[in-house]
């Protein structure tokens, strides 16, 4: 499915906090990875997309419909996990996942069985079905929370900051997990952590304080600081003067030496040593560099 997002804006009454400010993007086929630091707007652009919040100025077509005028036919091909996951924490996943095959309008017992067996399979959650939901792990929360998305075969998947607390294993299955569900669907993948889209996403775009500050093949965003990417390991002042003079991207302290990464045009010394950027290095030479 394809979505187009156009000059959204969004202004909140109270204070008048404009958190979106004109927003264009388009997107395809496949995990679109939306990246932003927390506030940067992320989550007011996913609940607008899913219908859950109507944008102050703007409009969102899906496969050239305009959206507020087809919800219902947009949310039957939608699947949604929100940053924060509420389950129903007395229910074991059949119990809940049943809940939700009847909110989505599945009336037949047997099509019911057959949906939840499938998307029980397909997050691994086989053997946990008779476990209650508050005695899952954050990542089978996390697991569960996909299920229901997955609930009625939905065209579209807009999740949200999903791997936050997850254990780093947890974490590496949830993302697996999303690359294999990605098959024919669109996928819009909000985080902050660009560890998490660096290799699910093929584009990107880089939201911050409302606006759009890249849109495009993630390749692209790398490239803009290829050749320019150093790393330097020296004294506590040399830092400082990389802080001022280049835009750093990290700071890692060795034997208590400070390692910095840095993009400029040419290295700060002969100590400098050229390095391959990485996603998160040109995410946050985009943002000026690493605050103090």
């Amino acid at each position: 499915m394809k979505i187009e997002i156009k000059n959204i804006t969004k202004i909140y009454p109270r204070g008048k906090k404009k958190a979106l400010n004109g927003v264009n993007i388009e997107i395809g086929q496949g995990i679109f990875g939306l990246i932003g630091r927390n506030g940067a707007g992320k989550t007011t652009l996913m609940r607008i997309i899913a219908t859950i919040m109507d944008a102050t100025e703007g409009e969102i077509y899906f496969d050239g419909k305009e959206l507020k005028a087809n919800k219902d036919e947009f949310r039957s091909s939608l699947g949604y996990l929100p940053q924060s996951t509420k389950l129903m924490p007395r229910m074991n996943i059949v119990e809940f996942l049943d809940y939700v095959c009847i909110l989505k309008g599945i009336k037949d017992k047997k099509e019911r069985k057959e949906r939840i067996t499938n998307a029980i399979e397909t997050v691994g959650l086989v053997g946990e079905e008779k476990k209650r939901l508050k005695a899952y792990s954050g990542g089978m929360l996390r697991r569960a929370g996909i299920a229901q998305a997955l609930i009625g075969d939905p065209k579209v998947l807009i999740i949200d900051e999903p791997t936050t607390g997850l254990d780093p294993e947890e974490r590496l299955y949830f993302l697996n997990l999303l690359s294999k569900i990605a098959m024919e669907r669109t996928i819009i993948f909000s985080t902050h952590i660009t560890a998490d889209i660096e290799h699910l996403c093929n584009n990107i775009c880089v939201l911050e304080q409302g606006e759009v500050k890249y849109l495009g093949e993630k390749a692209n965003f790398i490239e803009r600081v290829a050749g320019k990417m150093f790393e330097h390991t020296g004294t506590k002042e040399e830092e400082e003067t990389l802080r001022r003079e280049a835009t750093v991207t990290s700071v890692a302290y060795i034997d208590g030496s400070p390692c910095v990464r840095y993009v400029a045009e040419k290295p700060f010394t002969e100590k400098s040593i050229s390095v391959t950027p990485t996603l998160e290095d040109a995410y946050i030479y985009a943002l000026g560099g690493v605050k103090r």
